[in-house]
């Protein structure tokens, strides 16, 4: 009885002891790989969630932008649509609303062509890491005229509106042609009468009243604007010496602060510009800004934008991508993209 009780309370030996221990670490290794596998498998989804919203965003967000630039009415495929500019300075950068697109490379030490100074003098100023790329563009789906002019100098009457504002710059444009305006009356979207006097002193101000002809109820006034997108270091990043894309609008008619940082993490921003040389509404041949000689022979812009993870280390291996042809393998293990957006200009969206 005594042998079965000793035999019964008996504990562990230690090669049992020795043994147990090393099954329980082995499933504790197994767990924690598995943990850390599963953690990092989130984390470079989440990265590439991320770096897929941000493409997108930059897709729809250029593409709009570039598809209003240089519209200039129901005829507004074509640059041979007549454009009368009553603003003054209607060449410079704000204005030049007969130059739907520009754009400026860096080549060697300069910028070609070059920068104008407001673009170069920005509080956060582009960098040689991509091209800066201008747009003059319409807004809005547009105010239809309620009432004929009765000469080109006359009232644009349209249903009031809160949205147009005295010192607005306006687009009247129909199937036969355009006239680019400055609202000169105190209230021109409430009265809904847009008065357009080059005696009133505004910012550039108008050197003629006179739009060249009387437009019909089947025109629409637009208000018109500037956006720059270019490459600058990034205010948000954590860690300096990250790019971003920047947006400058002039003006912000929805009141945000600019320029603005669209997307952290942008490192290249290309432009092409598609030529069309005969009128036909089909691009010839596509080239760099520094190559471009007739700015209104553009038809088409194509962007391609290299977009990279804001962390380094995300991918378990270096992620090699191909940039103008050429492929580079970068150290830091960061996820990249290139999101390509290419858009006929001159169109007739929101």
């Amino acid at each position: 009885m005594r042998r079965l009780q000793r035999r019964i309370s008996r504990g562990f030996t230690l090669v049992e002891l020795m043994v147990g221990l090393a099954v329980g670490l082995f499933l504790v290794g197994i767990a924690s790989l598995m943990f850390v596998g599963s953690k990092s498998t989130l984390v470079s989804q989440g990265h590439a969630g991320r770096l897929q919203e941000s493409a997108r965003f930059i897709a729809e967000t250029l593409s709009a932008d570039l598809r209003m630039a240089g519209y200039r009415g129901c005829r507004g495929q074509g640059a041979t649509t007549p454009l009368t500019n009553t603003l003054k300075t209607p060449t410079a950068l704000r204005y030049n609303f007969a130059q739907g697109v520009w754009a400026s490379r860096r080549v060697s030490s300069a910028w070609s062509p070059a920068l104008d100074p407001e673009l170069s003098g920005l509080a956060v100023p582009p960098t040689p890491a991509g091209d800066v790329l201008v747009l003059r563009r319409a807004y809005g789906p547009g105010w239809a005229l309620t009432a004929e002019m009765g000469s080109g100098t006359a009232v644009l009457n349209v249903s009031p509106t809160a949205f147009l504002r005295r010192g607005d710059l306006m687009l009247v444009s129909d199937c036969s042609g355009a006239a680019v305006l400055q609202a000169t009356n105190a209230t021109p979207g409430t009265d809904g009468a847009i008065e357009h006097s080059a005696a009133v002193s505004l910012t550039p101000g108008l050197t003629t009243a006179d739009l060249g002809r009387a437009f019909l109820q089947d025109a629409l006034v637009h208000r018109l604007g500037m956006v720059v997108y270019y490459l600058a270091p990034s205010a948000r990043a954590s860690r300096a010496g990250q790019s971003a894309l920047w947006v400058y609008r002039w003006p912000s008619y929805d009141g945000s602060v600019t320029p603005l940082e669209l997307v952290t993490g942008v490192e290249r921003l290309t432009v092409r510009l598609g030529l069309d040389a005969n009128g036909d509404g089909a691009v010839e041949s596509y080239v760099t800004p520094d190559q471009v000689i007739d700015w209104s022979q553009i038809a088409a812009v194509q962007i391609d934008l290299l977009v990279a993870s804001t962390e380094d280390g995300v991918t378990t291996a270096a992620q090699p991508y191909a940039w103008n042809g050429v492929s580079v393998t970068p150290t830091d293990r960061r996820l990249r993209t290139v999101v390509p957006v290419i858009a006929s200009v001159r169109n007739s969206v929101r």
